[in-house]
């Protein structure tokens, strides 16, 4: 790793760090990331979760059940398999999730804000690249997941 990356990712990870704090608690970093998990791949086996967010299974059960009474996440049977519950993201989940975004988003966006116009340019130029490392994580994060069973 150049010291050019090392600092381009200090400063992002900084910067993911300030929108995190400043996000409303009222739903765990586990259970919004089981929750992208979702939105992304679409139903998942139990057990599958818990590998993806390296968690045990009965943790993971735990934080379905909650996702599930909140009404953010549901079980349901597999239509290739009635024997296996797949856990879903329901409508409100994703609510849930596109609101964490917006709210993240603006606090980032308060920041950009306050910069110079020479900054706010330089960020909005980075913009593709940033997306980019956007794509290569979510890449990262299904290489791990193991894929639903059929």
């Amino acid at each position: 790793m150049s010291t050019r990356t090392a600092t381009i990712g200090e400063a992002l990870f900084g910067l993911a760090t300030v929108a995190i704090r400043r996000r409303p608690r009222t739903l765990s970093l586990t259970a919004a990331s089981v929750l992208s998990t979702l939105e992304r791949t679409g139903p998942r086996r139990l057990t599958d979760l818990a590998v993806s967010e390296e968690v045990t299974q009965p943790s993971m059960t735990a934080l379905v059940t909650q996702l599930a009474d909140q009404g953010l996440a549901e079980r349901r049977r597999d239509d290739a398999d009635a024997r296996v519950v797949l856990v879903a993201i329901t409508t409100d989940g994703s609510r849930r999730l596109r609101d964490m975004r917006a709210e993240g988003a603006s606090t980032i966006a308060d920041l950009i804000d306050k910069l110079d116009d020479q900054d706010a340019d330089a960020l909005h130029d980075a913009t593709p690249a940033l997306l980019r490392l956007i794509q290569l994580a979510g890449e990262d994060q299904d290489s791990r997941t193991p894929l639903p069973k059929r």
